[in-house]
């Protein structure tokens, strides 16, 4: 899950006046390198730390604001640091199309982001000359005259940012209705022409009795429900479109009857024939080499995650969860054999191949091109200067990739995963033939 500008303070966040973590950046991509930022090293500075990510919109907003700011105090001394957890790959890419000012400095293994009790992005850290927190704020509501004040050593009047909590006390909300106590329901949900916001969002039911589908296409609903990956999927024919509300459940103890019930379903609403079939083909076995990998750490529970441009991450997941995170990034089926209970902070990355560089590169223009005439003459509808020179080449390249099946477009190199998995998390994948089960998923081939 990605959160972006929404500012959440824990209980143990840092507050005004306190002596900041230790920063400890892996390295830096301009500016001085990583071992110069220390805070015995920047003593008699002010530090603007900013977190943020290139996948954030808010935080790319900020980008000219924080710009000018840099440039407002150049003579001065003040040091901006931006700091991201992302793939360097990834960070590289962007700073081309989007330079900062500000010294971008790489948090790998998020050590920087946990130890400043970063909640959400962009998120801003302001330290005097002296070496204690000034101010934390959202990095748009930082201003020149703000950092006149710390520069003085007067109290900064940046305000603090909204802090959101929840009564536990009171925030259940009781309802008279009972649930349906055996539910298959496909309710068809009418989008705006622009969405905006999260889509295909899964959760097994609070009493672990089914499953909830909300702004869902046809396609997740079926990884969901028949706990099917991609890579797990023969889907022949065109899968409906749109997006539906999807609701399971079932009494305790006939969860089991979910899938066949789904399936009927389906064959009713959509005409699609599922069932489960078995086939034989290479997969990849997944063992733990050792338990001290940085980037696979023990927590006491369940968190958010999700892939990203060139790896993946949670906060905490099962190593069967890693496992299906290596399915889609390899293409084949992983299967877990590692016999590693208990969930894990994840951190995961790898050099990106030429397919995700140029995924990564290609601007939202190109993308509204494409959405716009997906089967056509694309690149005749860019602007002009989209149409000729380094940029033809590019689009002409992203055409050839666009051409390969689906599940081939923008593939990550599995020698490069392999490897980022052995080096970052501790594991070895070897690769066998195995029998596999599949969902396989007829669709009528048109109206």
């Amino acid at each position: 899950m990605k959160i972006t500008a929404a500012m959440l303070l824990a209980d143990d966040a840092l507050a005004i006046g306190e002596v900041p973590p230790a920063l400890t950046l892996t390295k830096t991509l301009q500016g001085p390198p990583a071992s110069e930022l220390t805070w015995d090293r920047l003593k008699g500075k002010v530090v603007v730390l900013e977190f943020w990510a290139t996948w954030c919109g808010p935080c790319v907003q900020a980008i000219p604001h924080m710009n000018d700011l840099v440039d407002q105090f150049s003579n001065r001394p003040v040091v901006f640091i931006s700091v991201t957890s992302e793939n360097e790959d990834v960070v590289r890419l962007f700073l081309k199309s989007h330079p900062l000012k500000a010294c971008p400095g790489l948090d790998d293994y998020q050590s920087v982001n946990q130890a400043f009790h970063v909640q959400g992005i962009p998120h801003a850290v302001i330290v005097d000359a002296a070496g204690r927190i000034a101010a934390i704020a959202h990095p748009m509501s930082l201003t020149p005259e703000h950092l006149e004040e710390v520069l003085a050593g007067k109290p900064c009047t940046l305000p603090p940012p909204a802090v959101h909590t929840v009564d536990r006390a009171s925030a259940k909300v009781v309802s008279n209705v009972a649930p349906a106590l055996f539910e298959v329901s496909i309710r068809e949900h009418k989008m705006p022409a622009q969405i905006e916001g999260p889509v295909c969002m899964w959760q097994n039911l609070p009493d672990q009795c089914g499953f909830s589908g909300k702004i869902s296409d046809v396609e997740s609903a079926l990884q969901c429900v028949f706990g099917k990956t991609p890579v797990r999927m023969d889907i022949h024919g065109q899968l409906p479109d749109g997006y539906y509300d999807f609701e399971l459940r079932a009494p305790a103890g006939h969860t089991n009857e979910l899938q066949t019930e789904f399936a009927a379903a389906l064959r009713t609403t959509f005409g699609l024939e599922v069932r489960l079939v078995t086939n034989t083909m290479d997969v990849y076995v997944l063992t733990q080499l050792r338990t001290n990998a940085p980037g696979l750490q023990p927590v006491a529970r369940g968190g958010g995650g999700g892939d990203m441009a060139g790896g993946f991450r949670s906060n905490g997941c099962t190593l069967k969860s890693v496992a299906q995170s290596l399915e889609r990034s390899l293409g084949k089926p992983v299967f877990d054999e590692t016999g590693v209970p208990g969930y894990f902070s994840v951190d995961m990355k790898w050099k990106l191949s030429a397919g995700e560089q140029l995924a990564a590169t290609t601007s939202r223009k190109v993308w509204q091109a494409i959405d716009a005439n997906p089967h056509g003459d694309w690149i005749s509808a860019l602007p002009q200067e989209l149409r000729e020179g380094a940029a033809l080449e590019q689009n002409q390249r992203l055409q050839a990739e666009l051409a390969k099946p689906g599940n081939q477009q923008f593939r990550p190199d599995p020698d490069a995963v392999i490897a980022a998995a052995r080096e970052r998390l501790g594991l070895q994948l070897t690769r066998v033939r195995r029998p596999v089960e599949i969902l396989a998923v007829n669709a009528p081939s048109g109206p």
